[in-house]
């Protein structure tokens, strides 16, 4: 039985990113308080299956939380570009490429909709970002335009299982999606059929948190 929806609505853009540029300083401690379980990260960009040379674009990449494990898997002939609409979270992100000397990450403030690169890229990644976006048709079709053939597009995230604990959880997801914006009831599964024949979605923590790959031929 499917995750009843109440009267919640996905926050249009500016009011999302409003929102990141004040949690920005203190979003790296976010990581207990969603219970993201230490590795998950790092098992969702293994998912991706880059290798030394390959260019990575992460939609949604805030802080930098993921930035030094895609630039392990690309090395140091590679590329990480980071696209984000919040400013505060990039700062973030800026300050953590220059403590590092990171010369192959590129940062980009821009609204995923509207991305628009030069070259294609060998995978894109989404991390608890997708439910974030308000306009997710147009970034997820912007991201396949972006992906080289034979590259992998990955969405990792969290919303409410379809079952009793969903509905259990429906309220609190609700309360916690208003301090960290995203929509609980989100299913990228089924927006990723729409461009792709084969969707593998992985489930872990009691099926709140998912990975979702697809590849593009």
């Amino acid at each position: 039985m499917p995750v009843a929806r109440s009267t919640f609505t996905r926050q249009p853009l500016t009011r999302v990113t409003a929102r990141y540029d004040r949690l920005a300083r203190w979003y790296r401690f976010a990581g207990p308080l969603i219970l993201l379980a230490p590795g998950f990260r790092r098992k969702a960009v293994e998912r991706l299956g880059l290798k030394h040379g390959d260019t990575v674009l992460e939609v949604g990449c805030g802080t930098g939380r993921n930035l030094a494990l895609l630039r392990e898997a690309v090395g140091t002939d590679g590329v990480v570009i980071g696209v984000d609409a919040s400013g505060g979270m990039l700062a973030q992100a800026r300050q953590l490429v220059r403590r590092h000397g990171w010369k192959n990450v590129r940062l980009i403030q821009r609204d995923a909709a509207g991305l628009d690169l030069e070259d294609q890229v060998d995978a894109v990644f989404f991390s608890l970002s997708y439910s974030v976006l308000h306009d997710r048709a147009t970034v997820l079709q912007k991201a396949w335009e972006a992906l080289r053939p034979g590259g992998r597009l990955v969405v990792m995230d969290a919303g409410l299982p379809a079952n009793r604990l969903g509905r259990v959880l429906g309220p609190i997801a609700e309360v916690i999606a208003t301090a960290f914006p995203g929509d609980p009831y989100s299913q990228p599964w089924e927006d990723l059929k729409v461009i792709s024949d084969t969707v593998d979605t992985e489930r872990f923590q009691m099926g709140i948190y998912f990975i979702c790959k697809i590849s593009k031929p």
